[in-house]
């Protein structure tokens, strides 16, 4: 069974992902606390403007995973309206 939670923010500056997810009580996984060094922080941009390709998330993602809009939660921000979806 799949089960689908939609929780809406409004953040008032770019953010990374992880951050705003922990602003949420969301729960990442991120055991290197957000330094982009574990690759575990995995999110898919479904929709939306987010940061460029930072050099960890080219290190951790395959090319298949970024075209699907895979990204790691600690280093992608957001800059404009997103729909992001936490992988399990």
């Amino acid at each position: 069974m799949k089960v689908k939670f939609i929780k809406k923010t409004k953040i008032k500056k770019e953010k990374s992902i992880l951050d705003v997810a922990l602003d949420l009580n969301l729960k990442i996984k991120a055991s290197c606390d957000g330094r982009g060094k574990c690759g575990k922080c995995m999110v898919r941009v479904a929709d939306g403007e987010v940061s460029e390709l930072s050099k960890a998330e080219k290190k951790f993602l395959s090319d298949e995973q970024i075209e699907k809009g895979y990204r790691l939660a600690c280093e992608t921000k957001i800059i404009g309206d997103a729909k992001i979806e936490l992988i399990d």
